[in-house]
C-alpha cells in the first residue's frame, strides 16, 4: 500500500500522519459557497517581498498565496464538473484507524469503470487526489450532495499497488450510510440492494502538499544552507587561495564539444563553485532563446558525472526533465568503455504515465528507475537470481554427473545424462548472460566495480563458446576451469544480499547514483541520509520559488546552479490574487532583481537574423550575437513566392472579428482562414522561387519542373510548421479547421499550440495568430512581454505574424513597436496583396455577416414569439437573461472575465435551463 504517511511508534499503535495536513484541513473547511467565491482571499494575501529578514519570514510569505492558489485550482475544477471523472464506489467501510472527529479514514473499493464513465484520460484515482463523495454522478454544482451533506470532500491517502481499485481516503465529514445510498436492482426472483456512491475527481494536491511541507521544515533537521545564506558571487577565499582554478585538461576537454566562449565560461564558473568549501553558492546561467542552453547544461552534467559529483537535476515539467536527461544519457553512453556499464550511476524517476516513457522515450528505458528496479528484481530473487544461477553453473561445470543424479529421484522418468546437461547448461548460460548484462547496465558502480563488470563480460563470452561436450568431458579443460574460477570470483566480489525487494532496490539505486533527474516536486522523495552535493535546476525561471524550496532543502546540499531566462514565460498561476502577490516569480528572477551576476550565453543558433533582430533589441539590449551558421546565405529559405513570405513578415489582416470561444477565450475566424490558406499553399503549391542572387530571381513553373513547395523532392528535407496563438479558443479553432489533413505526411508536419505550449520548442516556419481585432486597441494579455518574446523566438527560417495593424498600434505595447519596426524594415505586408489570402478573407467575412444576419433574424423571431412559462416564471427568466447580458457586456469590455463573472454566468445559465419550460 503506497501511502504518504509516516509511522510513529507509541504504545504499539501506528498513527497515520498526513503530510500537509494543515493545508488539507483548510481545504476541508471551505463550503461550496467559499469555493465558488473567487474573492474569498482578496485582501488577505500579501505581496511576497524580494528580501527577507529570516528563514521564518521567508517561508511564511508563501503560505497564504499557496492556499489561494489551491483554492483557485478547486474553483477551476468546479467549472468543468460535468466532464469530471466519476468513480463508482463498490464498497466503503471505516478503516482501522478511523477516529472521529478528525481522523475520518475509510477503506474504499472502486468499481471497474469504462472509459465513458470517467470522461477522460483518468482511469484510476491517484495518490493525493482530492475528490467529492456524492450520491450521483454530478452534472452541476447542486449535484455535489452526499446524504444530508451538501458538500463532502475526501483526500486519497493510500492506493494499493497490486490492486489500484482499493484506496484509502481521509474524509472531511463522516460518511453516513442510509437507504438513500442504496440502489435497488432485480436479480432473478429476488431484489438486491447495492451501494450508490461516487468519488468524483476534482484536482490533485500532490505538488501543493509538497510545497506546503517544504514551507514548514523540521526546525531541527532541515537543511537551510542555501535558503538562508545563499550567495551569488565567487568565493573570495577560493580566489585568494587559487582553490577553484580548473585544471588545464578540463578546459581542453570542453573544447572538444565545440562550445562557444560564453558556454565554456558558464560551465567553468559552475564547476569552480561546486568545489567551494567556504560558502554556499547559487550560480545563474542566463540562456536566451536558441543560445544552446540545453547543450550547455548537458555538457556541465557530463563533467560533473566524470568528477563523481552527486548531482540532482530538476525542472518544472516532465518534458523539460526528459529533454535534458536524454541529452546527458547520449553523451555519457558515448564515453563509456564497457557497453552500458556506468549508466547505473544515472537515475531518472517520476510518474511513468505522465512521462510517457513506454511510448515515446525508449532512449531513457535504461536509466528510468521503475524499469531498472523491475529488471534488477529478477536478478535478486533468492531461488532464480544471479547468485543462485552462478552456484548452479559452478556445480554443473565441476561435477555434472552429481548434479544429474541429485536432480532425479525416480530413475525411470529421467532423461539421458547428455540431454539433461544440454538442457541445464543451455538454460543457465542464457539466464546468466542476461543477468550479467542486466547487472552491468543497471547496478551503480559503487556496488559493481569495473573489474567485476569486465569479469562478467569475459565470463559471458567464455560461456558462449562452450558446448555440452566441454561440460561433460573429463579431460582437463582450461576454459572450463577458468569459467569456474571467474564465476567464484564474481560471487565473492559482490557483497549485495541474495534477495533484495523492490523498495530496497529503489533505495540502492537512488543512494548510489551520481546523476539524478526528476521534477522539482518529485525531489521530495530524495530526503534520504545520503547527501547530494549539487543541485541543477533547468528552466529555473519557470519554477515557482516556493516549489524550488523542495529540492533546495535536500540533506547535504551546499551549492546550486539555476539555468533559465526570466525574459520568457514564468510559472503558470491560476489565481489572479496569487499572481499579483508574485507567487509565480522564480528564485532565478528574484536573484536577478537583487543584482546577482548572471553568466550570459550570448550566441544564438536558431533564428535567421531577420527574425532575431527585433527580440534581441526589444528584450535583450542587443547582447545576443547571431552564430555564423545562421548568417550564411544557405540559411535563408523561400518556401513561398513573394516578399510577404520571406524570413520575417508582419501580415496585416484588417477585417478580422473577435469572438468568444471555449472558456471565454478569444478567437478570430478570419485569421483562422488565413492560417489554413497559408498551410494549404505550403503543402500543395507547385511554384518555387529559387533565389540565385540578391538581385536575380528565377521562377520555375509546373511546365518546367514539378516541385512541392513544402518539401523539396530533390533534397528530401522535411518541413515543420508551428502555428502559435496566445488564445486557447483560437488554437482550438485552427486545429478544428485543418483537421487531420497533414497527419499522414512524414515530410510536412504542423503543430498548433498556445504560446505557453510552445515554450522551449522550435520549428522551421512559425505562423503567429494574434487574434485581437477591435477599434479600442484592447489587446489584453497579448501585451505581456514574456509571452510575446516566446512567440517571436520559435522559428528557424521564417516567422510570419498575422494581426490587425490598427488594433495592435492603438496602444503603447510591444506590438505597436513591432508593427513600426516591420514597416521600417520593409517587412510589413497587407494580406490583400496575396490574391488567395484576399479571397479567403472575403469568404470568411461574408460567412460571418451571414451568421450575424441569421442570429439577428432569430432574435426578432424570439421577440415576436408567444412563450408559455410554468408557474409565472416569465419575469424571473427575463431578469436572469438581462443579468447574463449585463455580465457579457462586462466580459466584452475586458480582456477576459474574472473568475466571479464566469461562475455567475454559469450559475445563471443553469438557473435559466432549470426554470424555463416551453409548452406547445
Amino acid at each position: 500500500m503506497q501511502r504518504l504517511w509516516e509511522v510513529k511508534e507509541k504504545k504499539t499503535k501506528k498513527e497515520r500522519i498526513i503530510k500537509g495536513r494543515d493545508l488539507v484541513d483548510v481545504v476541508f473547511s471551505w463550503s461550496v459557497l467559499d469555493v465558488l467565491n473567487s474573492n474569498l482571499y482578496k485582501g488577505k494575501v500579501d505581496k511576497i517581498p524580494s528580501t527577507f529578514q529570516s528563514s521564518k519570514e521567508y517561508f511564511k510569505s508563501f503560505v497564504n498565496p499557496i492556499i489561494e492558489e489551491t483554492h483557485a485550482a478547486l474553483l477551476s475544477s468546479m467549472e468543468t464538473l460535468r466532464r469530471a471523472p466519476a468513480f463508482k464506489v463498490w464498497e466503503i467501510k471505516p478503516a482501522k484507524d478511523f477516529k472521529p472527529p478528525k481522523n475520518l479514514y475509510y477503506e474504499v473499493t472502486l468499481q471497474t469503470v469504462s472509459d465513458n464513465t470517467t470522461n477522460g484520460d483518468r482511469k484510476l484515482l491517484e495518490f493525493n487526489d482530492l475528490i467529492a463523495v456524492t450520491d450521483n454522478k454530478p452534472y452541476r454544482i447542486d449535484d455535489l450532495r452526499c446524504s444530508n451533506e451538501p458538500y463532502l470532500l475526501a483526500l486519497v491517502c493510500g492506493v494499493n499497488e497490486d490492486n489500484p481499485h482499493l484506496i484509502t481516503i481521509l474524509a472531511s465529514k463522516p460518511i453516513v450510510f442510509d437507504e438513500d445510498h442504496m440502489e435497488t436492482r432485480k436479480k432473478g426472483k429476488g431484489v438486491k440492494k447495492r451501494l450508490s456512491l461516487f468519488g468524483v475527481y476534482l484536482t490533485n494536491m500532490m505538488t501543493n502538499i509538497r510545497i506546503w511541507t517544504a514551507l514548514h521544515p523540521d526546525p531541527e533537521g532541515g537543511n537551510l544552507n542555501l535558503i538562508s545564506k545563499a550567495g551569488g558571487e565567487s568565493c573570495v577565499s577560493c580566489q585568494e587561495n587559487s582553490e577553484n582554478i580548473m585544471p588545464n585538461h578540463l578546459e581542453k576537454s570542453l573544447r572538444s564539444f565545440k562550445l562557444n566562449t560564453s558556454q565554456e565560461d558558464a560551465i567553468l564558473r559552475c564547476l569552480e563553485a561546486k568545489n567551494c568549501r567556504h560558502s554556499n553558492n547559487i550560480k545563474l546561467i542566463w540562456g536566451p532563446p536558441g543560445t544552446g542552453k540545453t547543450k550547455t547544461t548537458s555538457v556541465l552534467l557530463l563533467n560533473l558525472f566524470k568528477m563523481r559529483c552527486r548531482t540532482l537535476t530538476c525542472a518544472p515539467t516532465n518534458i523539460a526533465v526528459l529533454e535534458v536527461a536524454s541529452r546527458v544519457v547520449k553523451l555519457v553512453s558515448e564515453s563509456l568503455r564497457l557497453g552500458g556499464y556506468g549508466l547505473g550511476d544515472i537515475v531518472l524517476f517520476g510518474n511513468k504515465e505522465r512521462m510517457k516513457i513506454d511510448n515515446d522515450r525508449e532512449d531513457l528505458f535504461d536509466v528510468f528507475l521503475d524499469y531498472r528496479v523491475d529488471e534488477l528484481y529478477d536478478c535478486f530473487l533468492a531461488l532464480t537470481g544471479w547468485r543462485a544461477n552462478v552456484k548452479r553453473m559452478i556445480s554443473l561445470l565441476t561435477d555434472p554427473k552429481e548434479v544429474y543424479n541429485q536432480s532425479f529421484i525416480e530413475k525411470d522418468k529421467r532423461p539421458s545424462f547428455k540431454q539433461f546437461v544440454e538442457n541445464r547448461f543451455s538454460k543457465l548460460r542464457t539466464d546468466l548472460r542476461s543477468q550479467f548484462s542486466t547487472l552491468c547496465l543497471h547496478l551503480p558502480t559503487a556496488s559493481l566495480s569495473f573489474q567485476v563488470a569486465e569479469k562478467m563480460n569475459a565470463t559471458s563470452d567464455l560461456l558462449r563458446t562452450m558446448s555440452v561436450s566441454d561440460v561433460i568431458s573429463r579431460k582437463e579443460d582450461t576454459r572450463k576451469q577458468d569459467c569456474v574460477e571467474m564465476l567464484g570470483s564474481i560471487c565473492e566480489s559482490i557483497e549485495l544480499p541474495d534477495f533484495i525487494g523492490k523498495l530496497g532496490l529503489q533505495r540502492l539505486c537512488l543512494e548510489n547514483a551520481y546523476l539524478m533527474f526528476c521534477t522539482a516536486s518529485s525531489s521530495a522523495k530524495l530526503h534520504m541520509s545520503c547527501p547530494i552535493q549539487l543541485l541543477v535546476i533547468d528552466e529555473a525561471a519557470q519554477l515557482k520559488e516556493c516549489e524550488s524550496a523542495i529540492p533546495l532543502q535536500l540533506p547535504g546540499l551546499k551549492h546550486a546552479v539555476l539555468i533559465g531566462d526570466e525574459k520568457q514565460l514564468p510559472a503558470m498561476i491560476q489565481s489572479k490574487i496569487a499572481s499579483e502577490a508574485d507567487l509565480g516569480r522564480s528564485l532565478f528572477e528574484r536573484l536577478v532583481l537583487l543584482g546577482h551576476k548572471k553568466q550570459l550565453l550570448n550566441m544564438q543558433y536558431r533564428m535567421h537574423p531577420s527574425i532575431s533582430i527585433f527580440p534581441n533589441k526589444e528584450f535583450y539590449g542587443m547582447k545576443i550575437l547571431d552564430a555564423p551558421s545562421v548568417r550564411v546565405r544557405s540559411y535563408e529559405k523561400q518556401f513561398l513566392p513573394g516578399k510577404m513570405y520571406g524570413p520575417y513578415s508582419f501580415i496585416n489582416v484588417p477585417y478580422g472579428r473577435e469572438q468568444f470561444g471555449q472558456g471565454f477565450s478569444s478567437k478570430n475566424i478570419v485569421e483562422v482562414s488565413v492560417v489554413d490558406e497559408i498551410l494549404s499553399k505550403l503543402y500543395s503549391g507547385i511554384t518555387l522561387i529559387l533565389i540565385l542572387d540578391w538581385s536575380l530571381k528565377v521562377v520555375v513553373s509546373d511546365n518546367v519542373m514539378l516541385i512541392n513547395l513544402a518539401v523539396s523532392r530533390k533534397s528530401g528535407r522535411s518541413i515543420s510548421v508551428g502555428v502559435i496563438s496566445p488564445y486557447k479558443a483560437q488554437v482550438f479553432a485552427i486545429q478544428e479547421q485543418i483537421g487531420q489533413k497533414y497527419d499522414t505526411s512524414e515530410k510536412f508536419t504542423v503543430s498548433v499550440r498556445s504560446v505557453d505550449g510552445f515554450q522551449g520548442g522550435e520549428e522551421d516556419i512559425i505562423i503567429v495568430s494574434t487574434v485581437r481585432s477591435n477599434g479600442r486597441g484592447a489587446i489584453g494579455f497579448l501585451s505581456n512581454q514574456q509571452r510575446t518574446n516566446v512567440a517571436l523566438t520559435r522559428a528557424r527560417f521564417c516567422l510570419w505574424i498575422l494581426g490587425n495593424e490598427s488594433t495592435l498600434t492603438n496602444n503603447r505595447s510591444v506590438w505597436s513597436q513591432l508593427v513600426d519596426d516591420a514597416k521600417a524594415r520593409d517587412c510589413f505586408h497587407d494580406a490583400y496583396d496575396d490574391e488567395s489570402l484576399a479571397r479567403c478573407i472575403k469568404r470568411s467575412a461574408t460567412a460571418l455577416d451571414d451568421l450575424d444576419n441569421l442570429q439577428n433574424n432569430k432574435l426578432l423571431s424570439f421577440e415576436n414569439s408567444t412563450w408559455k412559462v410554468k408557474s409565472g416564471l416569465k419575469n424571473d427568466i427575463i431578469s436572469h437573461i438581462s443579468r447574463s447580458f449585463a455580465l457579457l457586456n462586462v466580459v466584452d469590455e475586458t480582456e477576459a472575465p474574472n473568475q466571479s463573472s464566469k461562475t455567475s454566468l454559469m450559475n445563471l445559465f443553469e438557473t435559466i435551463e432549470a426554470e424555463a419550460c416551453v409548452e406547445d
